[in-house]
């Protein structure tokens, strides 16, 4: 029984590890399952369409929240032989994923909206209840931003910036939510309900189209990562410029190749080395390349691939190795 005990403490400890990244996506969901299901049913019952629809964004950002604690579980682990790039496409695919799902339902929501709007409803609930929900979740919200985005400078992973946007995002939405109530506890006090009605449903469409804007742009990325875009052309530059400094000890530089997943960067190089170098000359200048790299790119992971010069330096059989040249005017 001790031991029985002793595993499921265990368990519960290491579900709630601050040193481990999935405590953040976790946090997320929680927090997000009870202020999605309060918003929704306290937006109902007191008849405030804002609230309602800022409930069921909130729902979708549960979704999308679970949908990331899957993601990171994968993308944390190591590239191996069956995945050589790494598990980060996860996170592309989620965040892919998650837009799309936002996407249709805000379609919908907006749609209600309009439908809800042409009915002409002048019934008004308990604004000053509303009022003091929506400042707790604004307070809530702000609080999760700031901690996911320091988690994702943490552990640097990707979808936690993401998942701290949502959160900006949503105590933005929060907050309009909340001028919109204390607006409409205003009307209602010198019995304007119908105006504090119309402005509460107006306050609903435009904030869902606000929250149309994470999503587009994180649909953007996990696209360009899902295609193997090149990294950008600053981070390439970045690349090249260690590249340069090293220039001396190859041949020649052909191209550089990036692709990004999830945190890492992937960086292939094609050189061409001195046809006499040996595998420990070799190694040596890869792994002085790399290190460099590594230094501006802390998760960056590079290969090198040198293939031997063509002998071309060789003029009426006197040698005219760039790369020797340099050494032996280096070494005197």
């Amino acid at each position: 029984m001790k031991t029985y005990n002793s595993d499921i403490k265990t368990k519960i400890k290491s579900l709630f590890d601050p040193s481990s990244p999935l405590l953040s996506t976790r946090l997320s969901l929680l927090v997000g399952l009870i202020l999605a299901s309060a918003g929704v049913a306290l937006g109902y019952l007191e008849s405030s369409l804002a609230v309602q629809v800022n409930g069921l964004i909130a729902f979708i950002d549960v979704i999308n929240s679970f949908l990331l604690m899957i993601a990171v579980n994968h993308s944390v682990r190591t590239p191996d032989y069956v995945f050589n790039y790494g598990y980060g496409k996860y996170e592309s695919l989620t965040l892919l994923l998650s837009a799309l799902l936002l996407l249709g339902v805000l379609g919908y929501a907006f749609w209600e909206l309009i439908v809800m709007y042409s009915n002409d409803e002048s019934t008004s609930g308990n604004y000053s209840l509303l009022s003091l929900y929506s400042l707790i979740s604004f307070l809530v919200m702000y609080s999760m931003y700031k901690y996911q985005l320091a988690s994702s400078k943490r552990f640097r992973i990707p979808i936690l910036k993401f998942d701290a946007e949502i959160w900006k995002t949503d105590s933005y939405i929060e907050l309009g939510v909340l001028v919109n109530l204390i607006l409409g506890v205003i009307l209602i006090a010198v019995d304007y309900n119908n105006l504090a009605k119309q402005i509460d449903t107006i306050t609903a469409i435009l904030l869902t189209g606000i929250a149309l804007k994470i999503p587009l742009k994180g649909s953007k990325d996990a696209l360009n990562q899902l295609l193997d875009k090149t990294l950008p052309d600053d981070i390439q530059f970045d690349i090249i410029a260690v590249v340069a400094e090293n220039v001396n000890e190859m041949c020649e530089f052909k191209t550089v190749h990036t692709r990004q997943s999830g945190k890492d960067y992937f960086v292939e190089l094609d050189i061409i080395l001195p046809y006499d170098y040996t595998m420990e000359e070799k190694y040596e200048m890869e792994k002085k390349i790399q290190k460099e790299i590594k230094k501006v790119y802390p998760t960056s992971i590079s290969r090198i691939y040198a293939v031997p010069c063509p002998k071309d330096c060789i003029l009426k059989g006197e040698r005219k190795c760039p790369v020797h040249l340099f050494k032996k005017n280096t070494n005197e």
